[in-house]
């Protein structure tokens, strides 16, 4: 049978991001096994979190630029590799953020927020016994701040607390209340020359739908939006290239004719 070829995936994690279990090699030859085109690795750099005991991110991301472009010649011929980063709650600390940036040559930002000011992690939030309309308002004005701070390629998933919202704790939210605000995000995004991702985790997991889901991928389009990536948002090999088929389709559906992986920062166009 025909390898079935996968024509991006740009957001994954190797065990150089905390919570992830495999090693860039081993994310690498499976990405190659699947036969994605054009694979990124993203691992996270949570700046709030950076000089945490558990885990110092200073190291990892050095690691993974010695890393990355050895894995890069070795598999020229079979597979398309490059250099991102997850960059998490980039305007907690402007000048870390700054110095990270001016350090290491990425070739992809998504730029992300898991947790927002004086908050733990969306994941470990009890939305039981916190207010998830407050959360998700302290969340879309921090996506807002970064928006028009600018200094990254892509959002990343940008409804990630409905991951646990709604789909591990079953509470139905009303979106239409962030419409203004979200309309705010996009046209930043716009405006800066940046774009969003159709991230698919959610499709394997409780949610059931991707991040964010159609309804705002085509209210991004409606704006203006062009620039759109897919990716998996794997964190071990067997998730890799997962809902990458079905985000294409969604993004054809919503309008998009083009979906796009980074070089050196700027976005190439693949036809969809």
């Amino acid at each position: 049978m025909e390898k079935k070829i996968i024509p991006a995936d740009s957001h994954s994690h190797s065990n150089q991001s905390p919570d992830g279990e495999n090693t860039l090699r081993e994310m690498v030859l499976r990405a190659a096994e699947l036969g994605i085109r054009h694979y990124t690795v993203t691992d996270h750099l949570e700046i709030n979190k950076f000089y945490d005991e558990e885990f110092p991110y200073e190291e990892p991301v050095k690691q993974s630029s010695l890393l990355v472009p050895q894995l890069k010649n070795e598999f020229s011929d079979k597979i398309d590799i490059h250099y991102g980063v997850e960059l998490g709650q980039p305007v907690h600390d402007p000048d870390l953020t700054e110095r990270m940036l001016n350090s290491y040559d990425f070739e992809f930002i998504i730029g992300s927020c898991h947790m927002v000011k004086g908050w733990d992690d969306f994941y470990y939030l009890d939305y039981k016994k916190t207010d998830p309309y407050q959360i998700l308002r302290l969340y879309f004005e921090e996506l807002l701040e970064m928006a028009r701070w600018g200094k990254f390629d892509v959002l990343g998933h940008l409804t990630y607390p409905l991951r646990y919202i709604e789909g591990d704790f079953g509470i139905k939210i009303d979106m239409d209340i962030y419409k203004d605000i979200i309309t705010d995000i996009f046209k930043s995004l716009i405006k800066n020359g940046m774009g969003i991702e159709i991230n698919t985790s959610g499709l394997r997991e409780k949610i059931g739908v991707t991040l964010p889901d159609e309804a705002f991928v085509k209210m991004y389009r409606k704006l203006g939006g062009e620039i759109i990536t897919v990716g998996s948002d794997a964190h071990r090999t067997d998730d890799l290239g997962k809902g990458i088929s079905e985000g294409i389709a969604l993004a054809k559906k919503c309008g998009f004719d083009k979906i796009y992986y980074y070089n050196r920062r700027i976005p190439v166009a693949i036809n969809i």
